[in-house]
């Protein structure tokens, strides 16, 4: 339970860093995975949750081949257009909502 409750801390730091954090989503995306990175997937307990988080780090924040010494979510984000980048943050407000749902 205390990984779960982890999870959804660095969630919630993630949303906070969308609404809040400033320039253009892109930015605010980049900011928002530095808090992603810190969950590991068996953190959250739900599959369909974990399946969901798992899609947002791997295929929507870090499919890019770095160039240089970038990461691969600078690379994916440098490539992302705003609609793009609009939706990952929308994937990880839903999730944050849902797992915070399932914690109740």
């Amino acid at each position: 339970m205390a990984e779960a409750l982890h999870a959804l801390e660095k969630l919630a730091d993630a949303v906070d860093a969308l609404a809040t954090g400033s320039g253009r989503v892109r930015d605010r995306l980049f900011e928002a995975s530095t808090y992603l990175t810190r969950v590991r997937p068996e953190d959250i307990p739900d599959e369909d949750l974990r399946r969901t988080f798992i899609g947002v780090m791997e295929d929507d924040l870090s499919y890019a081949q770095p160039q240089g010494d970038e990461g691969r979510i600078l690379a994916t984000l440098r490539i992302t257009n705003d609609e793009e980048a609009r939706s990952v943050a929308r994937r990880i407000l839903d999730l944050h909502r849902e797992l915070d749902r399932l914690l109740r």
